[in-house]
């Protein structure tokens, strides 16, 4: 947004929180760039043209119009930003009545333009960590390093290897718009409780969740993704899923770490999800065989819901997958889906029965009937 689009809107708003008074906002030149009074704006206004020579206020009364062509009766006061001298701000009326909300004015002014340019570089660096963050992630091509060096000297960044790659998402939010809000207040969360280091982690939220890469922690912390996952559920209210990829000791490393977070924050689980944890790779391998070789288990779904129908099915399935999160216990599965032991048992062997006929094993039917599960359910 250019400067006199900014100024424009300041003046409105300035106006009416000052009972519609007349605002003028003028450049270093003396001209009248955004006013309340538009067929003003592009005038030279004297008034603030001595303001600028003389670096102070300027009270303009009634009587002294003809000694300031361009003004009229009112207080001008100039514009400050880090010492330089960068506008001059006027408000209309008796400059004894109006001085006091004039200097309001002027202060609102130059905080106004100060927290735009703060909002400006905000943006430009979540540009440039976005930038950094899709790098990295990709299949860096040999001539990579100098564009990672000069984005890291961008954002004074420093990785301390080994790093993590990090994904996070709220399950709970489908909305993507209030996927991004709530991924915004993570962000908030964790800077707040220096859980993230600006220096030497890098953060973006790219494609509906967040993604960071984390360097080791100076000195260790014991169960740093758990600290972290429990903060983000505590501020946020809800559960997050919160996954983690190997260990990179080296750029190039990463990419391969940022896959392996992606495929486990597809998954229908809440919590730390991290690479490093047997059960954790156990689901990550049946993500990835789930994604990689989807239209073979698509036949096997579309199978059993010729068999028994998509409402069954899902309930069938359902049934399934309480079933394997208890470790095969009937009476623990039976529980939770609040169903007599037999019918559970019955909807296992009807499942089995008809996906694996014959004398498949106990192994083969858990596998091909979990990746039916991750399909039929949430494919």
């Amino acid at each position: 947004m250019h400067f006199e689009e900014l100024a424009q809107q300041l003046v409105q708003t300035a106006s009416t929180l000052l009972n519609g008074r007349i605002v003028n906002i003028m450049d270093t030149r003396g001209i009248i760039v955004a006013s309340t009074e538009a067929p003003r704006i592009g005038t030279r206004h004297e008034g603030a043209c001595q303001v600028l020579r003389t670096r102070r206020p300027v009270a303009i009364h009634r009587e002294e119009l003809a000694l300031y062509p361009g003004a009229k009766e009112g207080y001008n006061l100039p514009v400050w930003n880090d010492g330089q001298l960068m506008a001059v701000v006027g408000i209309f009326g008796n400059p004894d009545e109006v001085r006091d909300s004039a200097h309001i004015l002027a202060a609102y002014t130059e905080q106004f333009f100060r927290q735009h340019a703060l909002d400006q570089r905000a943006r430009v660096t979540g540009e440039l960590r976005a930038s950094y963050l899709r790098m990295v992630l990709s299949d860096l091509p040999p001539n990579a390093s100098e564009q990672l060096s000069v984005l890291a000297e961008a954002l004074n960044l420093h990785l301390r290897f080994p790093v993590r790659v990090l994904a996070l998402r709220i399950p709970s939010v489908p909305d993507p718009r209030g996927q991004q809000q709530f991924l915004d207040r993570a962000v908030e969360e964790l800077l707040f409780r220096h859980l993230v280091a600006p220096f030497c982690d890098v953060w973006a939220i790219i494609d509906d969740r967040l993604i960071l890469l984390k360097s080791e922690p100076d000195p260790p912390v014991a169960a740093p993704l758990a600290k972290m996952a429990q903060a983000l559920e505590q501020a946020l209210g809800r559960p997050v899923r919160l996954c983690a990829g190997s260990p990179c000791t080296s750029v190039r490393q990463i990419h391969r770490a940022g896959a392996e977070a992606a495929i486990l924050c597809d998954m229908d689980r809440t919590g730390v999800l991290d690479i490093q944890d047997a059960s954790c790779r156990f689901f990550y391998l049946m993500q990835r065989a789930s994604t990689r070789d989807a239209g073979f288990i698509d036949d096997m779904v579309a199978r059993l819901a010729r068999q028994f129908g998509d409402k069954e099915l899902e309930v069938l399935l359902t049934t399934a997958r309480a079933y394997y999160n208890c470790n095969g216990s009937v009476a623990q599965a039976a529980a939770l889906l609040h169903v007599h032991k037999n019918t559970l048992q019955y909807r296992m062997h009807r499942l089995w029965d008809t996906l694996c006929p014959g004398d498949a094993s106990p192994f083969e039917r858990e596998y091909l009937l979990r990746l039916c599960i991750m399909r039929g359910l949430h494919g």
